[in-house]
């Protein structure tokens, strides 16, 4: 039977690394990006007159879903089935666009915070399908669909503030659902499989090396950047929305360049390093407690944000890709944790706004703790850890592992091809009988039927599958 990643996004053996399931991937990736900085630039500073922890809550509520996601994909994948979980993904963005646009109507607190919380969990699928489906591509595919994603935030960042509300909001709503809509048959490929097999945790125990820890170091970066991110959101906001430069995304456009028009493999590592770099000279310049400074300090967290943020999604994409059973929890866990630490950092950029206000200190006191705890993790946390070596350190699962024994993928491509063609129950029955070789009288026997009536249900299956021998059936199957 053919590798079921080879049909990847697209069709056929050769989709995962075709251009058409890399734009789809980009695309997917990109919405879901786009709408985090509309969401940030946008939609946020409209919740402030109305109930300000509207944002807080809603990111929280984010945040625990893409945890929970993550512990049921770890502990019982079998309520992951794709198709709940696709229409439960749209179905809370749907509803939470109505209350959150109700509540902006209505300048209603509890309206507008519930609104958003609701989208908020439907959005923990979207970014868990995109990454989905990113897995699916080859390594070249993800950098290429990573960079041209972050190139398009870029420029969504870049046109915000420009933008009006109204379009600002209906993106912001709108792009996950579309994102999600894209991502489904990714979904299905990846979770389908695993939500037929054991448990990761359960499998884990035999395989550990196949598996990445719960509270790994990588896990851990993740948490430790988005502090930074949050921190840099909210420090020196005007008008409750973010101060950021286009010049802060200048390191990802030249990633960008290196990567896709020279041909050229992602420079994990050195971005991380240079992310790092960046972050610790950003906090150093912000706590001079001066305007310049500021800028300053806020052009360097959000540039290294910005490279980091690159390497992490290439990163956890991989490591979904080299384990398609453990895809979901990973995906999960790294936004879950991600979500989470912007909480922290958001709050902290707060608390620094107020500090500037009463005494200098007092903001010198914040950016310090924060800036010693980050590079403290960098020297001693960080000993010895490379993103390519967390990703080459999980043994890869193959495709024949995740989709189960060779009996469950044959009864699955039945299941697929009877439904393609449309195919009634009982002509699936005799069609999964002759894909497994048997005779016309083993289905007389095993389904308690005439002669004719086998004669009459194999017809009417080669006429709707358009072949004409069982030999063509075999081969259909295999293919």
């Amino acid at each position: 039977m053919a590798d079921e990643r080879g049909r990847g996004a697209g069709q056929g053996a050769g989709a995962r690394g075709g251009l058409r399931p890399t734009a789809a991937a980009a695309t997917a990736l990109a919405l879901v990006l786009v709408s985090g900085t509309w969401m940030n630039t946008t939609v946020f500073p409209l919740f402030d007159p109305i109930f300000t922890y509207a944002r807080d809550i809603s990111v929280t509520f984010n945040a625990g879903a893409l945890i929970a996601l993550g512990y049921v994909a770890y502990r019982a994948p079998r309520l992951l089935a794709p198709g709940p979980f696709v229409a439960a993904a749209i179905g809370f963005q749907v509803v939470g666009a109505v209350g959150l646009a109700a509540g902006l109507a209505l300048e209603g607190g509890a309206l507008l915070t519930a609104g958003a919380s609701l989208g908020a969990i439907g959005r923990a699928g979207a970014i868990v399908m995109a990454g989905l489906m990113l897995s699916r591509l080859e390594a070249r595919g993800m950098a290429v669909a990573v960079c041209a994603a972050f190139t398009a935030q870029y420029l969504a960042t870049s046109c915000a503030f420009a933008m009006p509300v109204g379009l600002g909001v209906t993106c912001f709503l709108a792009f996950p659902v579309i994102a999600a809509a894209l991502a489904r048959r990714a979904t299905e490929e990846v979770l389908g499989p695993a939500s037929r097999r054991e448990a990761p945790s359960d499998l884990s125990v035999t395989r550990p090396a196949s598996f990445l820890a719960p509270f790994s170091a990588l896990f851990v970066c993740l948490f430790l950047f988005q502090v930074v991110f949050g921190f840099a959101l909210r420090f020196d906001e005007v008008g409750g929305a973010p101060h950021e430069s286009p010049l802060s995304w200048l390191p990802v456009l030249l990633v960008a360049l290196w990567v896709c028009a020279g041909r050229r493999p992602f420079p994990a590592d050195f971005l991380v390093q240079t992310s790092a770099l960046a972050v610790i000279a950003g906090f150093l310049l912000s706590s001079e407690g001066t305007a310049a400074y500021a800028a300053g300090a806020l052009l360097l967290l959000h540039a290294g944000n910005a490279l980091f943020g690159m390497t992490s999604r290439l990163a956890l994409a991989s490591i979904a890709a080299r384990n398609p059973l453990a895809a979901a929890t990973t995906l999960a866990w790294g936004g879950g944790v991600s979500s989470l630490g912007s909480l922290v950092g958001a709050a902290a950029g707060v608390g620094a706004n107020q500090a500037v206000g009463h005494s200098p200190g007092a903001a010198f006191a914040v950016s310090a703790t924060l800036l010693l705890v980050f590079a403290a993790y960098v020297i001693f946390g960080l000993r010895g850890f490379t993103f390519s070596g967390v990703i080459e350190g999980i043994q890869p699962v193959g495709e024949r592992d995740a989709a189960g024994s060779p009996a469950e993928r044959l009864e699955e491509r039945c299941g697929e091809l009877a439904a393609a063609f449309g195919l009634t129950p009982r002509e699936a029955e005799v069609f999964a009988m002759l894909a497994r070789g048997r005779d016309r009288a083993y289905i007389e026997d095993a389904l308690v039927v005439s002669r004719n009536t086998v004669k009459a249900h194999v017809k009417h299956i080669y006429a709707k599958l358009g072949i004409h021998s069982h030999q063509e059936l075999i081969d259909l199957v295999e293919e």
